[in-house]
């Protein structure tokens, strides 16, 4: 009996973590907190869209679709994929279960979690930009041969001598 109950522990493992094991990123994102924690996100979409609704204050909803999806990593190592939903003041995505929500306004970002049978979200992390680096599974590195030692995107193109044409 012990044994099926973590061979079904085992499989629910499994099939929870396929969203974020296919995860392909086209940009990822680190926040930090005060308290020098930090909470990487990595961005990328569907190849169908989801559809939610939208609810506006006189009642009427709507119908919001969207590709997009995050990757959210918090300090403690939980990890959860979570859905574009609309928002009136920035970037929201909540997950399937709508336990976690990270939203994105500007250089700030905050994650919520809601227990079961709670009305509101809780704050868990709330924190500002501070590295940013775009399609990070797209970009080849360069060999210490063939590129220079400044990154491409920050500054100059070749970090190596110039030469100067003189006539």
């Amino acid at each position: 009996m012990r044994f099926l109950k973590h061979v079904a522990a085992a499989t629910l493992a499994l099939l929870a973590g396929c969203a974020t094991w296919t995860f392909e990123p086209t940009r990822s994102q680190k926040f930090v907190d005060d308290a020098n924690n930090y909470v990487h996100v990595d961005y990328g979409s569907e190849k169908e869209p989801r559809v939610s609704t939208f609810t506006l204050s006189n009642g009427v909803k709507l119908p919001f679709r969207s590709k997009l999806k995050v990757r959210v990593e918090l300090p403690d190592g939980t990890r959860f994929v979570a859905y574009q939903r609309m928002s009136e003041a920035g970037n929201l995505y909540m997950t399937d279960d709508e336990d976690y929500e990270y939203f994105e306004q500007g250089t700030g970002c905050l994650v919520g979690y809601r227990a079961k049978g709670e009305r509101r979200f809780g704050v868990v992390f709330q924190g500002v930009l501070c590295a940013s680096v775009r399609n990070p599974m797209a970009e080849r590195k360069p060999t210490i041969r063939e590129g220079g030692s400044t990154p491409q995107g920050f500054g100059r193109e070749s970090s190596g001598p110039r030469t100067v044409e003189r006539k």
